[in-house]
């Protein structure tokens, strides 16, 4: 089964997963979340590439931006830079993370939008 494969079944069936993140420059280890759309994004500048990439909610493992952002929060990641992605078919279904209560701010802030612009090449979403 395919990383795309994978991450779909995931997104479908709204279960967890855990991967390994191997960007240069980021910290590598383990990471668990809850995927929330995969899709290919399109850069405005036509010189740069196209990506395809996974939003999720990070729940744990290794994360560089933890502490300004502590978990559960949601993290974008370039699939080319995932291995070793594994579905957590045991573990109960996962909730949308629509919106989140921010501390410094008091009140609840958007998260995930499933009628974002973004997503008008999607592969899956929820």
């Amino acid at each position: 089964m395919t990383n795309i494969e994978k991450l779909t079944r995931a997104i479908e069936s709204q279960k967890p997963i855990t991967f390994e993140y191997n960007k240069i420059g980021k910290t590598p280890g383990l990471r668990f979340g809850n995927p929330h759309a995969l899709y290919i994004f399109s850069p405005k500048n036509p010189a740069i590439p196209k990506t395809t990439k996974l939003d999720l909610v990070q729940t744990a493992g290794v994360s560089d931006s933890k502490i300004e952002k502590p978990f559960p929060d949601f993290r974008q990641f370039n699939i080319t830079d995932l291995s070793n992605i594994e579905i957590l078919e045991n573990e109960t279904k996962f909730e949308p993370m629509l919106e989140k209560f921010d501390v410094e701010k008091g009140t609840m802030v958007k998260m995930y939008n499933p009628e974002s612009e973004r997503y008008q090449n999607v592969i899956a979403k929820i």
